[in-house]
């Protein structure tokens, strides 16, 4: 029941206090900040005596106006600090920055994504349209010094953007490619990734001689299932996981204690792979079998 002197109160906080009083959080917060603050049956009394029920309840009003308060303003601090790292623009509620906080969040959100932008490394996660002129000509090269690189290694041609190089990068591009191929070919183990009609007619004999001599090891990326079948006869270790992925992918501890350095190309690939992930150790590869994914590594412990 509202006491009497609940309902001679104004209509306006006659009408707020009649929503809080219906609403469960609102209750709950009441019982926790008035009831729960007035435990003992002295300090009850105490209150009852000094104040009376009006006063009591304007006291209560005050707590959980207080606590609301409190919650809201630390949800916005927390929402303040998320927009300030500049790197998560869509999880940040700009309308709740004051005009001053916005433009601190707009120079962060800037720094952020010509950090990512001068790697050159993901084309894709680049804001171009938010760079000046200048920033773009920077990241412009720094993305083309990245696919350089890439493409360079010879041995994922699929991530070469090719229509980005000039003549002669392009010339060793192809030598690259075409040395990183006859390497794979001639290890014989795995006929799938070779591609024969790259080679000439002396490195063709060659590599057929060595995929005779070696057992064959289909492809790593045709299926965990395939991977959790080689062993070590084929040069190949599989039973191994991951312990722990560290300085973000850059190395990768097994669980028998090995640690294990990953080429920087393939950074894409262990940079999201998971512990306890299941993985093959084969001659300076790990396959990560359960997302069907190999780098590069060679063993550093």
């Amino acid at each position: 029941m509202v006491s009497p002197e609940f309902q001679k109160r104004s209509n306006v906080q006659t009408r707020v206090m009649s929503v809080m009083w219906r609403n469960d959080f609102a209750g709950k917060i009441y019982d926790i900040f008035c009831r729960g603050l007035f435990q003992c049956d002295e300090m009850r009394r105490f209150v009852r005596d000094l104040v009376k029920n009006i006063f009591e309840d304007r006291i209560c009003t005050i707590f959980v106006l207080v606590a609301v308060l409190s919650i809201s303003e630390s949800a916005r601090a927390d929402n303040l600090l998320t927009c300030l790292t500049g790197r998560y623009p869509s999880l940040c509620r700009h309308e709740d920055l004051t005009n001053e906080e916005a433009n601190k969040v707009k120079k962060a959100e800037h720094a952020a994504n010509l950090k990512t932008c001068l790697t050159g490394r993901y084309p894709s996660l680049c804001r171009h349209e938010d760079l000046t002129n200048e920033e773009a000509n920077k990241v412009k090269k720094a993305e083309h010094a990245a696919n350089l690189k890439t493409c360079l290694t010879g041995r994922y041609p699929s991530l070469c953007r090719h229509e980005d190089l000039t003549n002669e990068e392009a010339n060793k591009v192809k030598k690259a490619e075409h040395a990183a191929n006859l390497k794979t070919c001639l290890t014989g183990r795995y006929q799938s990734l070779c591609r024969h009609e790259d080679l000439n007619s002396e490195e063709y004999k060659r590599v057929e001689s060595a995929e005779v001599q070696r057992p064959y090891v289909p492809s790593p990326l045709v299926g965990s299932r395939v991977a959790r079948s080689l062993h070590g006869g084929s040069g190949c270790e599989s039973g191994h996981w991951i312990q722990e992925v560290m300085s973000d992918g850059r190395i990768i501890a097994l669980e028998d204690g090995t640690m294990w350095q990953v080429d920087e190309v393939d950074l894409v690939h262990s940079t999201i792979w998971l512990p306890v992930s299941n993985v093959v150790v084969c001659d300076g590869m790990i396959i990560n079998t359960d997302d069907n994914e190999t780098v590069h590594a060679i063993q550093i412990k």
